[in-house]
């Protein structure tokens, strides 16, 4: 073999590692989880699980929304290349392995496969990821600059691969509502997080975020704010569920109670403690979707 031809397989090879940290294949990962899940602890008997595994529309449907998600990603970075070059130096070297043009025609190909996919299985599925790939374009070229908005916008369109499931086989569940609503707030509580690390950025190319514009303090204020809201649909939740799932999503947030102690807010410098604050909220996340099976 030609060391033209090995360098280019290994430039290749490189360009696959590079896409799968743009599209952030962990998070793909989690969300076919919670898909599958969803649909054989919510939606069927977990004893008839062979329906589950032999219902090749679901496969579908996961693959329509994680290529839809991957499209996400991949927009999202190709907005805030200059910006994560501060944020996150490193890493968005590595991704700029995948150039601009590369990125344009990933995030057009992976919405058409998933828009086909959607057409193949009925209008309505058609319908829901063409109005889901518009909603994650908007929100990385408009809503995100929005205060707090893209907070919420960024939140809603974490968690609406869940209803992907939820249309296909038709949700009546109150308490399924309940504990989406209490995964909303403790993903607007990732977000608000993750802008107060983005700070620096932010502040340099102009987004008004929360931090930038209330500064870390009031931030913070915010975040124990929206911990205190998750005890709502965390209550409601114990009240209209039997079963020992009833008390996850309360322990999850006097767990994120506990964690929020560890930050440290500060006008100056680099803010301690919102690293590992940011790990523990996705570690409740994580938590959140694997606790599913107690459904």
């Amino acid at each position: 073999m030609s060391p033209a031809v090995v360098k280019q397989k290994k430039s290749t090879a490189l360009k696959g590692v590079a896409l799968l940290s743009v599209v952030r294949w962990y998070n793909l990962l989690l969300i076919s989880i919670a898909q599958y899940l969803a649909a054989l602890f919510i939606m069927n008997d977990p004893s008839q699980y062979m329906n589950v595994v032999l219902d090749w529309r679901l496969h579908l449907i996961v693959l329509a929304s994680n290529l839809t998600v991957a499209s996400g990603f991949i927009i999202n970075n190709y907005y805030d290349r200059e910006k994560d070059m501060i944020n996150r130096p490193s890493k968005t070297l590595f991704e700029r392995l995948i150039n601009k043009q590369q990125s344009i025609q990933l995030y057009l190909t992976f919405n058409f496969i998933a828009s086909v996919i959607g057409l193949f299985m009925s209008l309505k599925a058609f319908a829901f990821f063409v109005v889901y790939a518009a909603g994650l374009w908007l929100y990385s070229h408009k809503f995100k600059k929005i205060t707090l908005l893209g907070n919420v916008t960024a939140a809603v369109l974490t968690i609406l691969p869940f209803f992907a499931v939820f249309f296909y086989y038709g949700l009546h569940r109150v308490d399924v509502i309940l504990y989406v609503c209490f995964l909303v707030f403790v993903e607007v509580i990732r977000n608000l997080t993750k802008d107060i690390e983005a700070l620096k950025g932010d502040v340099i190319f102009g987004y008004p975020t929360l931090p930038a514009i209330w500064g870390i303090t009031k931030t913070t204020q915010l975040i124990y704010g929206v911990i205190g809201l998750c005890f709502m649909p965390a209550a409601m939740f114990a009240l209209t569920n039997d079963g020992i799932i009833r008390f996850i999503p309360l322990l999850l947030a006097s767990f994120m109670s506990i964690a929020a102690l560890i930050l440290s807010p500060s006008d100056t410098g680099h803010p301690k403690g919102y690293t590992r604050f940011n790990f523990a909220v996705k570690a409740v996340l994580v938590a959140s979707i694997l606790a599913i099976v107690l459904f």
